[in-house]
């Protein structure tokens, strides 16, 4: 969910990493499953499905 409401803000994989205390590499495996359970094919297609889930609201940017 913190990679999730970090996308939805607009942060790169390298400032989510730094962000999170996480290595880049590990970034992109969360987004890739983030991704794979929405259904979506990039950033911007997850955070649309995310909100319309209620996943993630627009409080949360």
């Amino acid at each position: 969910m913190q990679v999730l409401r970090g996308i939805a803000k607009g942060q790169t994989t390298k400032r989510l990493a730094k962000d999170l205390g996480l290595a880049a590499p590990s970034v992109e495996t969360h987004l890739h499953n983030i991704f794979k359970k929405l259904n979506a094919g990039n950033r911007g297609e997850a955070v649309s499905s995310a909100l319309k889930l209620g996943l993630i609201t627009l409080a949360d940017l």
